[in-house]
This record gives C-alpha cells, sequence and structure tokens, in this order.
C-alpha cells in the first residue's frame, strides 16, 4: 500500500498542485503592459434633444464644468451633432448665463474653477444644428473633473428641463 502510495497518488498530488499554484499568477493584475493602470483619456455624455423643436419650441442647452482639483487642468469639451460633424460654434451669454467654454477649444480650468457653455436650439441656431453627444478630453496632466449639464424647453408646448448626467453626478478622473 506504501508503494502505491508512493507510486500513483504522490506523484499525482504534486502534479495538482503545480496546476493549482499558477492559477493565482495567471489573475489579472491591476497594470496594462507593465504600467499602473490611468485614468481614461475621455468621458462621453448624451444631450436629450429629440424632441420637437421650433423658434416656438426652442431648447436651451447649458453645461458647467468643474475642476475638483487644487492645480490647473487642461481639458476639451467636444459636442457632436447627430450626423457626427463637430460642432464649434461659441454660446451666448445673458440673463446671468455665462457661456465661457468654445467646444473644440483646448481649456486650462483654473484649480476649483468652473467654467461654462449654454446656446438655444430654435432661436440662436437652428433646429437642424442641435447637439446630442459630448466627450470631455483630457488635455496635459491628470484632471479631476465634476461635470453636469441640462437641457430645457422654452416654447409655448412646456418648460421641461431634463438633466444630463455625466459620471452619476460624482468627480472623475482623466489622463492623457
Amino acid at each position: 500500500m506504501k508503494q502505491l502510495f508512493r507510486r500513483a497518488l504522490l506523484p499525482a498530488i504534486a502534479a495538482s498542485m503545480v496546476f493549482v499554484l499558477p492559477a493565482a499568477a495567471l489573475e489579472a493584475p491591476d497594470v496594462d503592459g507593465g504600467q499602473a493602470r490611468t485614468a481614461p483619456r475621455e468621458m462621453a455624455f448624451q444631450i436629450p434633444m429629440n424632441n420637437f423643436c421650433s423658434n416656438d419650441n426652442a431648447f436651451d442647452f447649458s453645461f458647467q464644468l468643474s475642476n475638483a482639483s487644487d492645480r490647473p487642468t487642461d481639458v476639451t469639451l467636444f459636442l457632436y451633432q447627430k450626423n457626427g460633424s463637430s460642432f464649434l460654434e461659441s454660446g451666448t451669454s445673458y440673463a446671468g448665463m455665462e457661456s465661457t467654454i468654445v467646444p473644440g477649444t483646448p481649456l486650462t480650468l483654473k484649480a476649483n474653477a468652473t467654467e461654462f457653455y449654454h446656446l438655444n436650439f430654435g432661436n440662436n441656431k437652428t433646429c437642424s444644428e442641435r447637439i446630442y453627444m459630448g466627450k470631455i478630453v483630457a488635455g496635459s496632466g491628470q484632471a479631476k473633473l465634476l461635470a453636469k449639464g441640462w437641457v430645457r424647453r422654452t416654447g409655448v408646448d412646456a418648460k421641461e428641463t431634463e438633466s444630463i448626467v455625466i459620471n452619476e453626478n460624482n468627480a472623475f478622473e482623466l489622463a492623457p
């Protein structure tokens, strides 16, 4: 019996240990190519503009981007129309609404500062120029940001407001 144990079972146990131990080494470590994982380069979001639009039923689009870090950071806001083309128009400022971001243009956000974008579709821009998607892209250095926005019906039908939620309203990090 001891011979059977030494010849058959002991090698089988040893062989099974060889297959079990390396399994831990095969688990994906928290690195990419030997480098620590970095934050994503961009954060995409949708803009709810698929609704009736005319001069009488216009949309206000408002967006704010905040630097949640104690150091300046470089970012760019990109906005896209339904066919995927870039929307690069400057926004409008009136009645306390500010528009300090120009889509597609790199921006240095000061530490703990907030910048804004606002535009009306149906009056300032035509309904066919509406935007449906946006991206915030990191420039240089790591960015810790907060972003949100809203779309509001300003016409005769209703004054509906729909939020643009980005990262569940939590801060997020981006890196080039």
